[in-house]
């Protein structure tokens, strides 16, 4: 393996756990200094077996890691599902943060015999345009038991069935990503800070992630095609078709009034522009009237203020609690 590659995941590992180099240091019991420890990140200086050996162990987490022989990342996904935007330092950055998260947490899964069993409920469905992808979503929510009415939370919904969801700062034009552990645990990444996301957004971000995870799209689809069928996908699942309809009388519109779009937004936790826009893909309201809305209304006000509010809280909670069950806390 490289010395960058060593220096890259050593970095990313001390600041996954957001300590200090002089706090590793100390850690070592004074055997690596703070100095060197600057030299190994940077790619000044190798180190040697028995000081590989001794970084692991600080870090709790193995010299396989460190070697970039541990777990796997699916990087051409990593790379597809943030729509090729970001650097080949970065992808690296994230890829080794993703491999030191993803061993230590199954890692524990293994230690208290708590590995979920993965299942793809999609995975003999192709899909290629909407009809087919109300179907997905529509089998997706028959799978996991969501009936047909509001998602109270969409991240821990995604994580009782086995998808691993890290929260982390990513670069500023990426929202979300997702990719595969070993080819078979998928991980998602989500970047949660307020200036990026609102709820209704991050829960769209979660869902639009799922459909790159769970979708079965033609092979021949580009990464515009790809990122269109993750979208309809993504409120599809959140407000079914069927449901939509159904609040918004059955036949289609000539119009919708924003008192009750902002009552459907805090009933389902999906945006205005969400909502106006699953009403045009079911050809619900006319191509008219959506530009209408968006050129007038949603362009002037994307973070939708006033708009109503989300009353359902996103948050992610399993691997806190393995690690307290781990850790015997009570």
């Amino acid at each position: 393996m490289k010395n960058t590659d060593i220096a890259l995941r050593l970095r990313m590992a001390r600041l996954h756990k957001r300590w200090s180099m002089e706090h590793l240091s100390q850690l070592t019991g004074g055997y690596i200094t703070k100095q060197s420890i600057s030299k190994y990140e940077t790619g000044l200086m190798q180190p040697k077996e028995q000081t590989l050996f001794i970084l692991a162990r600080s870090l709790d987490i193995s010299v396989d890691y460190l070697k970039g022989k541990g777990v796997s990342i699916d990087l051409p996904m990593l790379r597809r599902t943030c729509n090729e935007v970001l650097s080949t330092e970065q992808t690296r950055a994230i890829e080794a943060q993703l491999a030191f998260w993803a061993e230590q947490y199954l890692r524990t899964e293994r230690e208290l015999h708590m590995v979920p069993h993965f299942v793809n409920p999609l995975k003999h469905m192709d899909v290629s345009d909407s009809k087919s992808i109300a179907r997905a979503a529509y089998a997706l929510r028959q799978a996991w038991n969501c009936g047909d009415g509001p998602l109270p939370s969409v991240l821990r919904l995604m994580e009782r069935k086995g998808i691993k969801i890290l929260t982390t700062k990513l670069p500023k034009n990426v929202l979300g990503l997702c990719t595969w552990a070993d080819g078979t645990h998928p991980l998602v990444v989500l970047d949660t800070h307020k200036d990026k996301h609102t709820t209704e957004r991050l829960r769209f971000t979660a869902a639009h992630e799922l459909g790159h995870l769970l979708l079965q799209m033609p092979q021949t689809a580009d990464e515009k095609e790809r990122e269109s069928l993750c979208n309809t996908f993504a409120a599809f699942f959140m407000l079914p078709p069927d449901t939509l309809k159904e609040e918004l009388g059955c036949t289609p519109r000539t119009k919708l009034y924003l008192d009750e779009l902002i009552d459907l937004h805090e009933v389902y936790g999906l945006s205005v522009a969400a909502l106006v826009h699953e009403a045009w893909d079911l050809q619900f309201i006319t191509r008219e009237h959506y530009d209408w809305w968006f050129d007038n209304l949603i362009k002037a006000n994307r973070l939708e203020k006033g708009w109503g509010k989300c009353h359902y809280q996103e948050t992610v909670g399993r691997e806190r609690r393995l690690r307290a069950i781990a850790n015997d806390n009570y």
